[in-house]
């Protein structure tokens, strides 16, 4: 665990403090955008008010360095063994998330135990595929990269895939296009976390000008 995991995790058992737990979980080959631009938003909610915000985590199969498609190399903070308990998980793509991802029994059991346990999902570009391998979207509307979406909705077509939309929000699952735009769920859930202005206020210092109302986007009203 790196030391500002170790001081944050202290920090939660304070009653005073308010931390959510947002878990991303990376294998070798996480896409930079996907995983950077979420962590970005979410982690900036510490500097909105540090007594009440999202705490963001790393997660590996087994704790081990892994390296980013592009080359980066990432020391995760947990393994799926110490993981602390998720409150928002986030699945980055990686260049394995319609192969190889999906047939790790370890991964998706993983992903499938924490998905049904917290309280907000996050999937970025081709991430929705092993969430959709659960079974959590079946029934749901969902939307993923754009070059990937027919593959999507023919490998799980008990999901609706949206082809117009930048991100889709149905019940506590948001799934996303990724790419430049990874940045846009995690405005989304901060917005609906703590306030528009909030949103803003995290955007404006990361030189991003969030409007929700101009993004194509889909907030699933239908009771499920």
């Amino acid at each position: 665990m790196t030391a500002s995991a170790k001081n944050a995790f202290s920090q939660s058992n304070n009653n005073s403090v308010k931390i959510l737990n947002a878990g991303f979980v990376c294998v070798n080959g996480v896409y930079n955008s996907e995983l950077m631009a979420p962590y970005d938003v979410l982690q900036h909610t510490f500097y909105r008010d540090s007594t009440n915000y999202i705490r963001c985590f790393i997660v590996a199969p087994d704790g081990k360095p892994i390296v980013t498609f592009e080359g980066i190399r990432i020391t995760p903070d947990y393994s799926f063994e110490n993981t602390p308990p998720v409150d928002i998980l986030i699945i980055p793509s990686t260049e394995t998330s319609m192969t190889s991802d999906l047939k790790n029994i370890i991964y998706m059991n993983w992903v499938k135990k924490t998905a049904e346990s917290a309280s907000h999902v996050i999937t970025v570009c081709d991430g929705a595929f092993p969430l959709a391998a659960t079974g959590a979207l079946n029934g749901r509307i969902a939307t993923t990269f754009p070059a990937d979406r027919n593959h999507l909705a023919k490998m799980f077509p008990a999901v609706t895939v949206k082809h117009d939309l930048n991100f889709v929000v149905d019940g506590k699952y948001i799934t996303s296009v990724g790419g430049a735009l990874s940045y846009e769920p995690a405005f989304y859930l901060v917005e609906k976390l703590y306030s528009t202005k909030n949103a803003k206020r995290i955007a404006k210092g990361l030189v991003w000008d969030w409007e929700l109302a101009e993004v194509p986007h889909l907030i699933v009203t239908k009771k499920r």
